[in-house]
């Protein structure tokens, strides 16, 4: 089961985590019943109930570089084969790296030509963007549980308004059921 749950969880920092998430339902989310999930109400539930997935073996002050790499990857690879093929690599690239990658094809990537992107072909290709820096906020080199949850919240919050509302909600919601 936890194992399960990591790799549901890990993916996408976000794919994962908020597939998971989406399947709460938003009232379990909404402590104080305003019809609207505050950032602060995410990340105290994100942090209590989610993070723990993502830092099992991390280190205490958050999520390292090489480990945020490696449970994002395993989060793409959604038939655990140990490969992206183009369907997995494009819905990262579609969902996370467009912003920081110039090409989506698989094989720009896929520097052996067998049409599948193995871990280290996915690391040398996203390492150097800002990918990991832009969720390490405060630039210490690790990942904390609340740098996580604001990262998810703001992916989110498609306004940028600070809160989530049920429309967004369910716009996560049901793009995780389709995946």
């Amino acid at each position: 089961m936890m194992n399960t749950l990591k790799i549901a969880l890990s993916g996408l920092l976000m794919l994962g985590t908020t597939a998971i998430i989406a399947q709460e339902s938003f009232d379990e989310w909404d402590k104080d019943g305003d019809y609207l999930i505050e950032r602060e109400e995410f990340t105290d539930k994100f942090t209590d109930e989610f993070y723990s997935a993502w830092s099992d073996d991390a280190d205490p002050r958050g999520i390292v570089e090489e480990g945020f790499f490696r449970e994002s990857f395993a989060g793409l690879d959604t038939d655990g084969d140990g490969f992206l093929s183009d369907e997995e690599w494009l819905v990262g690239y579609n969902y996370f790296y467009e912003d920081y990658l110039v090409h989506e094809e698989v094989g720009y990537i896929d520097m052996d030509g067998d049409g599948m992107i193995d871990y280290d072909e996915y690391y040398d290709v996203t390492y150097d963007t800002e990918y990991f820096t832009d969720i390490d906020l405060d630039a210490d080199n690790y990942i904390s549980e609340y740098e996580l949850a604001n990262y998810v919240f703001n992916n989110w919050d498609f306004d940028d308004n600070g809160v989530l509302s049920r429309y967004e909600w369910n716009s996560f919601e049901n793009y995780y059921y389709d995946i």
